[in-house]
């Protein structure tokens, strides 16, 4: 992790034996006392701290130093058709370490149920893809998570001032890039599953007044379209011309 994520601010804190972060600082960092290291707050700012303890039983002590803001979350949501659980772990990191504002899973109509039975929705799982992605990027914004029955409850869920696109390799009308004004300030990408969206999906999508594109001749797995869409989008949004390094 390029971050230690903690869930609120504080001046000081002492991480108990045992605690993952307080592991890291020992063991990955080699941390000494005196030596200052990255950490975070759950949606807020970012600061150094400063290692002033290392106790025999294990425990960490931390002092923070320094405070700087942290990056804006990324003006795009996520749509998508519920994936095997393996894809929709990475797909829950990548989209965190990208920064997106938010995720919604939807049960579509050509994919599999038993996905959102699986351990990774009904234990903490996914919660714990998304902190690690958070931390990987030097961010704090965690993206919230829903899951829906079908696309049309997700849709009514989301709002209509965004740049609408579903990505689509069969009937898109245009690319991708062309197909978020260059007026828009957010945007909400869908990404179906791996069978692809079904013919009433597709027809949903053009009711509500959504943009079918793609990303070019080749087919993407869903996890690569997702990092590719969110590329595009935050390229088309200018999201990508502020700061790049930490001040502190």
């Amino acid at each position: 992790m390029n971050l230690i994520l903690f869930d609120k601010p504080f001046e000081q804190l002492r991480l108990e034996p045992g605690d993952p972060r307080g592991q890291h600082i020992r063991k990955v960092l080699r941390a000494e006392v005196g030596t200052k290291v990255f950490i975070g707050f759950v949606n807020a700012g970012r600061a150094r701290a400063e290692v002033t303890a290392l106790d025999p039983d294990g425990s960490v002590a931390l002092s923070v130093v320094a405070t700087e803001p942290a990056p804006e979350p990324l003006p795009v949501q996520l749509l998508v058709g519920l994936p095997r659980p393996h894809t929709a772990k990475r797909i829950l990191f990548e989209a965190a370490s990208m920064g997106v504002q938010a995720l919604y899973f939807f049960e579509s109509e050509r994919g599999e149920p038993s996905y959102a039975k699986s351990s990774l929705w009904t234990s903490d799982e996914w919660k714990e893809r998304l902190r690690l992605g958070t931390e990987q990027s030097f961010g704090t914004h965690v993206p919230g998570v829903s899951i829906g029955p079908d696309l049309q409850t997700a849709l009514s869920h989301l709002g209509t001032d965004a740049a609408r696109v579903a990505l689509d390799n069969y009937e898109a009308g245009a690319p991708m890039d062309q197909s978020i004004p260059d007026d828009a300030k957010s945007a909400i990408l869908a990404l179906g599953p791996e069978r692809g969206w079904s013919p009433n999906e597709r027809e949903v999508f053009r009711k509500n007044g959504w943009t079918l594109a793609h990303l070019g001749p080749h087919v993407l797995r869903l996890e690569t379209a997702c990092t590719a869409a969110l590329a595009v989008a935050a390229s088309r949004l200018g999201s990508w011309r502020g700061q790049t390094t930490t001040g502190i």
